[in-house]
Formats: C-alpha cells, structure tokens, sequence
C-alpha cells in the first residue's frame, strides 16, 4: 500500500475512534452537544410529521394525523369513519374532532342517511354495529365470522362449524332479523367483512378503496363461492335458488338477477367466447351471445381468473369486431356501443364513463337511457373514477369532481393526496397517516 494511503487510512481510523468516544460518552452520560438545534430539530419533525402540510389547495376544511396508516373512509352524516389495520376511528366531518375508535379485526359501513351504522367485527367475539357519531351500540351478532354491508341490509354469517354455516339478513337501523337461511359446505372461508362474491369487479382501479367502501344497494342475487361450486341466493326472499358448477373453460357469475356463464375455448391459437344468461330459478337459457370477450380468461389454455367488469346492471365487454360496449346483464342487450378506439374506463349502475379514441375526451353515458350525458376535454394521462357523488378526474397533479347526472364542476384543486373517501358534500384526502376533508366548491 502506498505510503499516503496509509496515512489516510489511518486518520480516518482516528476520526472513527473519536466519534466512537463521543457516542459512547453521550449514551452514558445524556450529554447533548448540541441542545439548541436538537431541540429546534425535534420540533420542527413533530410539527412536520402532525400537520403533514397543506394536503391540498384549495386547503382542506381540517387536517389531523389518525392513529395508523388510513386505507379507506366513508362519510357517514357528521361523522368521518376512517378504516386502519386493526382498528377504526370516526372524526367529526367539519371539524376533524375524534368522536371514538375501536380496535376491529374487520369493519364496514351499512345502511343509508339516518339509518347507518358502522360494523365491527372481533375474532370469536361476533360483531357489533355501532352508532357512527358516538360509537354507542346499536345491536350486536355474537355468532358472526363475516358480512356483507349494503345500503339496504348486512348479511351475517355465522359458522357453528367447519360446514354448513348460516347467513342471516339484518336491518342495518336496528339488526332486525329479515331472513336467514343455511349454506352447505365450508363457508367459513368466506369469513370478514365484503369478502369476494361471484358477481363484477370495477372496471377502473382509481381510488378502488374509497369507491369500494361506500355501501351499495344489495343486489337481487348474489352467487356464494363455496366448494368449488356457486351458491345461488335470493336476497329479497333469502331463498338458495340453485347451484352452479364452473368448468375449466367457464366462469360463472351472479349478476343483474341472471346467472351468466362465460366460456373461453382456446382455438387456432385465440380464445373462442361465449356468454350466457341462465334463469336463477329454473336455469333456462334466457339469452346467449357469441363473441363478447367479458376479460376474465387469460393465458394460452384461456384460463377463467377474473370476474366480469361492471356493475350488478351493467357489464362491460368486446365484441368480436374490437368495439367495447355495455351489455345489460338481464336481457343481453347492447346498452352502449364503442366507436373504434373507444376505451370503457369505469361504470357504476347508472353510468359508464368512455375514454375516446383520441384519448383527450371523456363521454358519459346514462346507461339507463343509452344517451350521452356530458362530455369533458382531459389529458391522455388522466384516471377517472365513478362513484355516487362524482366522477373523479385526476391529472398531473390536479383532481376534478363532477356531478354524475350533468357535469358540473364540483371541485378543482391541485393535489398529489390520495382520495379515501367521497360523500355528499365533498371528499376524505389523505397523505401518509394525515388526512383531512376537503368540501365540494
């Protein structure tokens, strides 16, 4: 080793030695070198580190630091109920105000307006629903392992055993029993809170978790997957319809009180497509198409891995020509039609949002009508998202929300926070573990 490395080497040796002496010295005795900045430094971080900096601008209404990273929220009248791993916690919607949290392995929100409660699941301790302004509770099932919340009823699920567990509907008000019927075979796996039914996906992934954990209408028909098989139930008359039994080549689905099977054959090197209805009654044939990719096969064998895309009224497909279009589930038909280029981007039970062709145009359509309710000019970057209250827009930094029905210009605010939540009167932000809301214009 040259002589100057040396040299270096072992003065950076002694510079270590002493910066050895002065940690080990701090450590035993408390001394700190350097009281001021550390105190200025400690501040500054917990200032930092509690207000988390504007979250958006226009600036929230409030903006406070929850106890856990923040996954969704959902606003329920004057309360925030926000969802963290392990535990739940409700603010004050106008003024951030903690009003309570309770530890829960799993929990939703149910009901609507007046009516809603948040559910709150323990391990072998059943499940509470409690109040969302002040976490009293409002009734409570001891047996259950899971729900599933709506805005019209919670299914509980109860499993005295292995197999052959009870599902029971409530009123979410009050917990009044509707109905309660048996499923055979292990549902325990179904066990947690909205855990996957046979049913749609959404069709855009954008804020997936708050769009996600505002409660929807129950649908007339939900498909139980269970044993490899589908468990055909009627939510009105909590009656077991049928069971189904999927092949390699197909996926079957509940959806807009049809039974649809979805078969993909591999052929020639493609995947030959075809869709079928089923009366959930009787299991008729009530429509059949041929053609329609509903993107739920995969893979040179045409693997079914995926449920359908949509809503409970609307799925979204392509035809054989490459034109994407909305089909009504109950009847088959061609709700919406795509031009040439045309992108289905999102769709709830009302509307469905198209990205066009030059991908700077947003076209919204009233599925109930077929007809275009509003257009907007966005950038070829941009992600939407549809829920009850909005249609999101977010682009380069900026997030747009418009009513649904027309179009209006609800919100416009420059943001890089995430959306956890999306009500009547404006959106839940959240960056990190501080969130705040963040009002409707």
């Amino acid at each position: 080793m040259a002589r100057g490395a040396v040299r270096n080497f072992e003065t950076a040796l002694g510079a270590i030695g002493v910066l050895a002496l002065i940690i080990t010295g701090i450590l035993v005795t408390g001394w700190n070198p350097l009281p001021k900045m550390s105190m200025d430094f400690t501040g500054w971080w917990e200032k930092v580190a509690s207000s988390g900096g504007k979250l958006s601008e226009p600036e929230t209404l409030w903006t406070d630091r929850v106890g856990g990273q923040p996954s969704a929220a959902v606003i329920a009248g004057d309360a925030v109920v926000v969802q963290m791993r392990g535990t739940i916690e409700a603010r004050g919607l106008r003024s951030g105000t903690k009003l309570w949290d309770k530890e829960a392995d799993w929990a939703a929100v149910a009901g609507d307006g007046a009516g809603q409660v948040v559910v709150v699941g323990r391990r072998g301790k059943g499940l509470e629903a409690v109040d969302p302004a002040n976490g009293s509770v409002k009734w409570k099932d001891g047996d259950a392992v899971g729900a599933w919340t709506y805005r019209d009823s919670v299914l509980a699920l109860a499993c005295g055993g292995l197999t052959d567990c009870t599902l029971t509907a409530r009123s979410p008000k009050d917990g009044a029993q509707i109905w309660k019927l048996t499923l055979p075979g292990i549902g325990r796996v179904l066990a947690g809170v909205n855990t996957d039914l046979l049913g749609t996906r959404l069709l855009s992934d954008t804020y997936d978790n708050a769009v996600e954990a505002s409660p929807n209408a129950i649908p007339a028909m939900l498909g139980f997957p269970i044993d490899q098989r589908v468990q055909v139930i009627d939510t009105l008359s909590g009656k077991r319809l049928r069971t189904e039994e999927p092949t390699n080549t197909s996926r079957i689905v509940v959806v807009g009180g049809r039974v649809l099977v979805s078969t993909a054959q591999p052929k020639d090197g493609n995947c030959r497509y075809s869709l079928e209805a089923r009366d959930a009654t009787t299991g008729k044939t009530v429509w059949r198409k041929d053609g329609y990719d509903l993107r739920t096969s995969s893979g040179a064998g045409c693997e079914q891995r995926r449920d359908p895309a949509g809503a409970d009224s609307v799925i979204a497909a392509t035809r054989g020509d490459n034109r994407e279009v909305f089909l009504s589930p109950r009847d088959g038909r061609e709700l919406f039609v795509g031009a040439l280029g045309d992108t289905l981007v999102a769709a709830d039970s009302q509307y469905g949002l198209i990205r066009g062709a030059d991908k700077k145009t947003l076209q919204v359509i009233n599925l109930t009508t077929g007809k275009t309710a509003w257009k907007q000019e966005i950038g070829e970057k941009a992600d939407v998202a549809i829920t009850r209250y909005a249609v999101l827009i977010r682009d380069s930094g900026t997030l747009k929300a418009y009513k649904p029905d027309n179009g209006t210009l609800r919100l416009d605010a420059k943001t890089s926070s995430d959306v956890l939540g999306v009500g009547p009167d404006g959106l839940i932000v959240s960056r990190g573990r501080n969130l705040g809301f963040l009002p409707y214009s």
